[in-house]
């Protein structure tokens, strides 16, 4: 029986964490200005090889100069707002240009 008032104990406890953390207000979002890079690939595959490499490379570059301006809370390319990737190919080249606004949770 003595089980059974502890589990039920615990089980009220965890109902009582959970509608806290429910009700706990949601961290702002902070957003800076847009920043463009571009980058380019000539690695000698296909061309579906050569986009990606450029889209990779652009959104890392993308990532350091964000940091170097804003600094690291605003590095991740996942929690910027408007992000845009085009990318256009020549004969033996990828060109990306990677577009998006750097936002912080913090």
């Amino acid at each position: 029986m003595r089980n059974s008032t502890i589990s039920m104990g615990m089980a009220v406890a965890a109902i009582g964490l959970g509608s806290a953390a429910i009700s706990a207000p949601a961290a702002a979002k902070t957003c800076k200005d847009p920043l463009t890079v571009s980058s380019r690939s000539t690695i000698k595959t296909g061309e579906d090889a050569r986009t990606k490499r450029a889209t990779d490379n652009a959104e890392k570059k993308w990532s350091k100069q964000v940091r170097a301006k804003y600094g690291l809370q605003y590095y991740f390319w996942m929690r910027s707002d408007a992000q845009k990737i085009e990318c256009r190919q020549t004969p033996k080249s990828s060109i990306c240009t990677a577009t998006a606004t750097p936002c912080s949770l913090l």
